[in-house]
């Protein structure tokens, strides 16, 4: 499985599928060892994406199936779901490669993991979101900084502030909130329940689980 921001979330841990208790389909993927980061759309679809076309290549002579899973990002940054799906799929045209896709966050919509992230955070944390809301509405409203106009933080750093508010201060604590590092199966920081991760909990047991 060729995947970028989901190389870093145990499949068992952040979608709530026990894979040690399950078979592997019949010529289908192996599990969790076969998990391999690509650094992103740009780089597998350069020439430092050689690599990764040859072992996909590899993988579907030996009946094994490659799922990519990115981010479709947006409009802005030259992607957005519709066209990060159309530059794949001609990319997969081009090398004759075999895969099947899935873009963050759903499979549907423009946007990245952290969209995603956002939609399944437990519930009854949502104030600390309102909190983090009225910062960045008030950071247009500040024109007198030596800056202007001031830079909404990415994304990630709302859901980096969103894991540090709820963690404590020491270095050990501060490390588990990482991307690496994160649990998702924390049912106070996460919600696995959420129907923001259907999409990709069908995707997955599609093709890891029998």
């Amino acid at each position: 499985m060729q995947t970028e921001n989901c190389c870093t979330i145990t499949i068992e841990a952040a979608f709530g599928m026990s894979l040690n208790a399950e078979k592997n389909r019949q010529g289908g993927i192996k599990k969790l060892d076969c998990i391999t980061s690509t650094n992103g759309w740009k780089v597998l679809s350069s020439d430092g994406g050689a690599t990764f076309r040859e072992k996909m290549k590899e993988n579907t002579q030996q009946g094994v199936k490659n799922l990519v899973i990115f981010d479709a990002d947006k409009p802005d940054t030259k992607g957005g779901f519709t066209t990060r799906k159309a530059d794949i799929e001609a990319w997969k045209a081009l090398y004759s490669l075999d895969f099947e896709l899935f873009l963050f966050p759903n499979d549907r919509d423009d946007g990245a993991l952290e969209d995603l992230l956002e939609q399944i955070i437990n519930p009854q944390n949502e104030p600390v979101f309102d909190c983090w809301n009225k910062f960045e509405n008030c950071l247009p409203t500040k024109t007198g900084c030596t800056v202007n106009p001031l830079t909404v933080p990415a994304k990630k750093s709302k859901i980096y502030a969103y894991l540090e508010v709820l963690h404590g201060d020491t270095i050990e604590k501060k490390n588990s909130i990482k991307d690496p590092n994160r649990n998702f199966k924390n049912a106070k920081i996460w919600d696995l329940t959420a129907p923001a991760l259907k999409p990709l909990q069908t995707f997955l047991r599609r093709y890891l689980l029998d």
